[in-house]
Order: structure tokens, then sequence, then C-alpha cells
């Protein structure tokens, strides 16, 4: 008998449909999740400042405050995160929820550069953030507009239910227990300088880092988180700084008191002064804020430091922070 010779297997080729098919499933379970942990991780890292400017207006008139509208977006982009990528169901809005926030988001702070007030030129860096989110929301809903198979229709389950009340419940808890320092208040005048408002008497029970102070000046922190310490800022032609480390830091301070000068903003007309070129303060910690920028804070403003946290701020009652018997050790 004669042997029937089998026939080579029909190669698959991969339609078009099917490709979509695993471009979505890949943005959907994998890029998504990923980019919202991403957002996570800068929020947490930037604390307010990585809030964008129209969310942040947006709390401040809703009487919301930065701090809280912060947490809320990290709780919802934990959320998204763990559903998205255990989920294949719930994945799908997920990635279209995260396309048209990233896009909206975009777009909203493209119009707060743009309708800033100040005639300076914006610089090229502050485009670049908005501009890389928008390109990565538009991204999103193109690859999630393609036609795919419908999906199997929802069959409700109490166990799903219960793992969707968990997640969140898990992510709002965790999103409350971070430490986010304070949003910084800047904004760029007519002269292309930037101005920073601190705002010191706010700053009470926080650390360093919550206050964003940390940003401005790294070193601060391992400073302060031992024992009691003492933040004072100052300029060298302020009379009355003078006269508060005269009265209150007198003598020997054995590295517990930090001097920190306000410099002045570029292009400041400086008046001629008779005071010394700097305060004395022997054995005190001594820094400066960033040159090139304008520095709204009142000095002298004396901050007690104690284990790491500001427990007391004032820039006029000087006493109450820090008795004048306290000077000399």
């Amino acid at each position: 008998m004669g042997r029937t010779l089998a026939r080579p297997p029909t190669p698959i080729h991969a339609t078009p449909l099917d490709t979509t098919t695993a471009m979505q499933g890949f943005v959907r379970r994998i890029a998504v999740p990923a980019l919202l942990l991403a957002c996570v991780g800068i929020e947490w890292s930037r604390g307010g400042d990585s809030l964008p400017t129209w969310m942040a207006n947006l709390s401040i008139k809703t009487g919301m405050g930065a701090d809280r509208a912060l947490r809320i977006l990290i709780a919802l982009e934990l959320c998204g995160a763990v559903l998205a990528f255990l989920s294949a169901r719930l994945s799908r809005p997920t990635a279209w929820i995260a396309g048209v926030g990233f896009a909206f988001s975009a777009l909203a702070e493209l119009s707060a550069i743009i309708n800033a007030p100040g005639k300076t030129a914006v610089a090229a860096g502050v485009w670049v953030a908005p501009l890389a989110w928008l390109a990565l929301g538009a991204g999103i809903l193109a690859v999630m507009s393609r036609p795919t198979p419908t999906p199997a229709p929802w069959r409700f389950s109490a166990w799903r239910l219960m793992g969707g009340i968990v997640v969140f419940a898990v992510a709002f808890g965790i999103a409350g227990r971070l430490d986010l320092s304070a949003r910084t208040n800047a904004q760029i005048g007519d002269n292309g300088v930037e101005t920073v408002v601190l705002n010191p008497s706010e700053w009470v029970g926080m650390t360093l880092p919550q206050t964003g102070l940390s940003r401005q000046l790294p070193a601060l922190t391992p400073l302060t988180m031992e024992g009691t310490k003492w933040i004072v800022f100052y300029s060298p032609t302020c009379g009355r700084c003078h006269e508060v480390f005269r009265a209150y830091f007198a003598g020997p301070q054995n590295g517990e008191v930090i001097a920190v000068r306000v410099p002045h903003a570029p292009g400041e007309e400086v008046l001629k002064s008779d005071q010394p070129e700097d305060v004395a303060c022997e054995g005190c910690e001594r820094l400066t804020l960033p040159e090139g920028k304008r520095w709204i804070v009142t000095p002298p403003t004396i901050i007690k430091v104690e284990g790491g946290k500001i427990t007391c701020v004032t820039s006029t009652d000087y006493d109450r922070c820090r008795k004048g018997s306290e000077a000399i050790p």
C-alpha cells in the first residue's frame, strides 16, 4: 500500500483584530497600571508641588485644600492601578478614565500656564510635563478607541464587590498615612523672577519635609532630627534681626541654632545700612535660601523644632519660643 503524505499545517496569521486586542490588553493590564503607580511615586516624592495648578486652585475654591486633594488623587490612582491589573473587565473602563483624565488635566494645566499673570515668556521646562501627559492621554485613548471583540457580559459577584471595597479601603488608608510635603506658594512675576511665599505660622505640628522647606534647604532635615533646635530667618540689613540675635542667641550655641539668611531678590534695591555684614551667632549653623528668587517671609522669624517636629513659630513675641535667659547656656 502506498503511503499518504500528510498535509503541512496551514500557517495561522494574526489578523489586525487580534493585534489590536493584544495591544489593548497590554495597555489596559500593564501600561496603565504602571503609569498610575509612577504618578503615585512622583506625587509622594514631590508632595503638594506635584498637584496640577488647576486642581490646586479648585481645591482652594472648594475649601478642600491641596493636601486633601492630593491624597484623594493618590488613593484613586492606587485603586485604578490595582483594579486594572487584577480585573480584565475593570481594566477597560479604568484605561478610558485614565486616558481622559491625563488629557483633560494636561489641557487644563496648559490653559493655566497660558492665562497666568505676567508678561514674561514662560520657561520651556514648564511646558514639558503637561505636553507629555497630553501625549500619554491621547495615546491611551487612540489605542482604546480601536474596535475589538465584544467582551463577555458582566456577572455580579459578592466576592468581587467585597474585593473592590477592600481595595478602596486600603488605597485610601495608604494615601491618608503618606508623609507629604506642603505645596510651595510660588509664582513667576512680570520680571521673570520667581516669588516664593513662606508661611511659617502654618507649620506648627509639621516636620521640615512636610513644610516643603527641606526642598529648598535639604540640610535642614538632618540638622533638626534630634534634640531642640531653633531656626531663625534673618536678613543682614535688618536692624531688628541683629537685636534679636544679641538678645536671644548670645554666647556659644553649640550647633543648636540654625541661622538662615534670606537673600535679596535679583534687581532689588538695597539701602545702605550701618549694621554689621552678618549677625553675631557663635557656634550657629549658617544656611542661605537659594539665590535668584524673591522670598516672602518676615525676618526675624524664630522656629523651634523639637525631635524633628515644629512646636513654636513667632515673628513678634520671641519670648514665647525662646526665653531671653536661654541665650547663654
